[in-house]
């Protein structure tokens, strides 16, 4: 059986792989229409860890079948789930329950159901499919198979962390009693206002049942037409539990689709976020928590933090990092943008990706692989946070948010913590962010006099091509004295630091460029 299982799992993922090329190659609109209905119609098939991943394209994507995923799947029939569930609490329902009703939608490993208590509460009872441990089981399997290619075999990333990481997240996510200790922590631990988290009946949760209070509300979809003031409410409360439940908690959703946020209005009026399926969460310990939050700090003061030293303490393997380690100052500058400015922050004009790619090149996948396994399930945290704001259409002061979350006692605590020592090789370029050029000055004289002088931002200097006009740069390339390309190498292995870039003489102009 076990054997069936895993030939079965292989299959669809077959399936799956040979729909996301189809869709890939997709030419017209309509085409792509057609592959992404296909492509969601065998997600939600599949179920199990094969529907997670659908649905994070949902949360990526927006777009109608994947959609569908989101908001829910065809369920089981009551009458298929009520001997599991009987089996599970060790007696009749009717005896727990006024009333059950079928479930609404159905999610990746169970599907919830409307129900009564006989004290007349209103609840969700979560029951897990039956068999669904095993599809699990055998989807895992083919992970642990599966062979480090492109960037995860040519960049040394560590596979078999990232397999185990998945394989004890997805057997955590199993058992609904790890579910419901950890929702219950949440709720006690992260008191946001605005948040609702549904109560847990401890009680009555076993490893395949869960039962929480009711929730109602829409998705964030349905939000578009609220009045700005609730849309910015919306965004501050999800803001907040993200930082509240990162820095003070330690214990952070890490599945933040669409589907997992109900919005509603309580009896006063006022904006209310429900979130709800806390099977996948992660733990940040204390010692990652006030890296993190001194990375931060030290980044937007420039202060002598050591970024190296930080990334360390948050599970970056310092030895991987040391070849880019002059670029880590700059690289936080771009990582931590939101955080830098003292007004609201537009994610549209963010561009982090690019801003990546600008500083590093192809050793973004380097320093990636330098990160501990776990570290994607907090990036999904914050890209969710990033497509809900975009969503709500709203913008907020990120940095304002983050110490009304964590309190300013907090933040000193951050700045004190005395990092672990960590053993650099002696070519390790160990900058810190207060080593870091703050301007890139452009003066531009003629027969002695001065004609343009520039100033902007010292990152600029990674797009120094881009803002050097044509025509001089032209003249710069033909002169052969300078390879801004090579610049651009050094300034990338040893870090924006103060420095004159180049003086170009041309006729009776000179160009004089640098960094302070």
């Amino acid at each position: 059986m076990t054997i069936l299982n895993t030939a079965k799992r292989a299959l669809q993922f077959f399936r799956i792989g040979l729909a996301a090329k189809k869709l890939q190659r997709s030419q017209s609109e309509t085409e792509r229409l057609l592959a992404k209905q296909a492509l969601a119609g065998l997600f939600a098939d599949a179920r199990g860890m094969t529907m997670k991943v659908g649905q994070l394209f949902a949360g990526n994507d927006g777009t109608t079948p994947f959609q569908e995923l989101v908001e829910g799947i065809e369920p089981l029939p009551l009458k298929a789930m009520i001997p599991l569930l009987e089996a599970e609490l060790g007696q009749k329902y009717k005896k727990i329950f006024r009333s059950i009703e079928p479930a609404v939608a159905a999610a990746s490993l169970g599907q919830v159901h409307p129900a009564v208590l006989k004290n007349g509460d209103k609840v969700a009872v979560k029951i897990r499919y039956p068999d669904i441990g095993d599809a699990v089981d055998a989807e895992l399997r083919l992970v642990g198979l599966m062979p480090g290619v492109g960037p995860v075999n040519r960049w040394g990333f560590d596979l078999d962390a990232y397999k185990k990481s998945l394989r004890d997240n997805m057997h955590r996510e199993l058992d609904y009693r790890s579910e419901a200790q950890r929702q219950d922590y949440f709720r006690q631990t992260v008191p946001v206002p605005g948040l609702n988290v549904p109560k847990v009946y401890m009680d009555l949760c076993r490893e395949r049942v869960l039962v929480q209070g009711r929730a109602e509300g829409v998705l964030i979809d349905k939000t578009g037409n609220w009045p700005e003031q609730d849309r910015r409410a919306i965004g501050q409360t999800l803001m907040l539990t993200l930082f509240k439940s990162l820095f003070v908690a330690g214990e952070v959703h890490g599945d933040p689709h669409p589907g997992n946020v109900f919005y509603s209005r309580d009896e006063y009026g006022q904006v209310q976020v429900t979130l709800l399926d806390y099977g996948c969460t992660i733990s940040i310990a204390e010692q990652r928590r006030l890296a993190l939050l001194k990375l931060i700090v030290g980044c937007r003061e420039r202060n002598p933090t050591n970024p190296l030293d930080c990334f360390a303490a948050l599970g970056f393997d310092s030895k991987k990092l040391a070849p880019i380690s002059g670029s880590l100052p700059a690289l936080c500058q771009i990582l931590f943008r939101p955080f830098l400015i003292n007004h609201a922050f537009d994610s549209e004009q963010w561009q982090l990706g690019q801003g990546v790619n600008d500083l590093l090149g192809d050793f973004r996948w380097w320093f990636r692989s330098a990160g501990p396994s776990d570290l994607f399930l907090l990036m999904r945290a914050f890209q969710g946070l990033i497509q809900q704001l975009q969503q709500l259409d709203v913008k907020l002061p990120w940095w304002t948010l983050l110490q009304q979350a964590v309190g300013k006692d907090l933040i000193q605590q951050a700045i004190a913590y005395e990092l672990p020592v960590v053993c650099h090789e002696q070519t390790t370029k160990l900058l810190s962010f207060d080593q870091q050029a703050t301007e890139l000055c452009v003066r531009v004289s003629e027969g002695g006099e001065q004609r343009v002088a520039l100033k902007m931002p010292a990152e600029a200097v990674l797009d120094l091509e881009h803002l050097i006009p044509e025509d001089v740069l032209e003249r710069i390339t033909d002169s052969g004295t300078i390879d801004l390309k090579q610049l651009g190498n050094s300034i990338r292995a040893n870090g924006i630091t103060p420095q004159q870039l180049f003086v170009f003489e041309d006729g009776q102009k000179t160009y004089r460029v640098w960094l302070e």
